[in-house]
């Protein structure tokens, strides 16, 4: 076969991602002050709208069948959206293309593309939007404790300045079940040279009063964490994936 003729391989992609409270525009014709945040940010309004107002509708039928438990997913052939309420009435929405092949076709006729929705597994994606959210508190607070300082305005600066930079960083294309586990990487070391490390985190912090918890690593890879294992997991991912990714840097050894 021709190389022009080879079929196209697609990766999952991020096709939208938003932020709303249905609270904060509960009556018809101020539908646009519910989206505190929405990428890209240049889709028409009209269309912010509907979509927001589609996500709204699915949570609350999904909810007259099973109050406790609101949707997490909706698949479809071409994309599959993902929900998280982090806080009462904060509503997160990832929308992901699914993985597709394009097809081409004899006689000049347009290719034919499958999509490949099983390549989407729930439990990872669901994993990776709530790390958005772990993030962001991680920086900045909960989304509430933005709202009581400054209203509206102060939040939706906050979830603007962090998540435009932020979403740069997600690699849907890679993401695997250590997003949903939150997986470390450990440095292996022998016993002596372990214990002389955690003699010298336990000199600085007890010479430092300033400095409540440490964590030792080299490279991308963790040796020693005094922080509580939920806290570790979202430092480390956002060590790995923005302050110092593998990629960009070659590795320093020392002599």
């Amino acid at each position: 076969m021709a190389s022009g003729m080879q079929e196209k391989q697609y990766a999952p992609s991020l096709l939208s991602f938003f932020i709303y409270n249905p609270k904060f525009g509960p009556r018809e014709g101020e539908e646009e002050k519910k989206i505190l945040f929405y990428h890209p940010i240049e889709i028409e309004k009209n269309e912010k709208i509907r979509n927001v107002g589609l996500c709204e509708a699915i949570v609350q039928f999904t909810r007259t069948f099973c109050p406790t438990k609101p949707a997490k997913s909706l698949h479809t052939q071409k994309n599959r959206q993902f929900f998280h309420e982090p806080e009462e009435n904060y509503w997160m929405v990832m929308v992901v293309r699914n993985p597709m092949v394009e097809k081409p076709n004899k006689d000049g006729k347009p290719p034919t593309v499958e999509y490949q929705e099983e390549e989407i597994i729930d439990s990872v994606y669901g994993s990776v939007l709530k790390q958005c959210y772990s993030m962001y508190k991680l920086f900045n607070g909960t989304f509430s404790r933005a709202f009581e300082a400054g209203g509206v305005e102060l939040l939706t600066q906050k979830l603007e300045k962090f998540f435009y930079r932020y979403l740069q960083t997600l690699h849907l294309q890679s993401c695997d079940l250590l997003d949903v586990f939150g997986g470390i990487s450990f440095f292996p070391l022998d016993k002596m040279t372990y214990l002389k490390i955690q003699s010298f985190v336990n000199r600085v912090e007890e010479s430092l009063s300033l400095v409540k918890y440490t964590a030792f690593l080299y490279n991308d890879q963790l040796i020693w964490s005094g922080l509580e294992q939920d806290d570790m997991q979202i430092l480390y991912k956002y060590l790995t994936t923005s302050l110092f990714p593998r990629h960009t840097e070659p590795e320093v050894r020392l002599h």
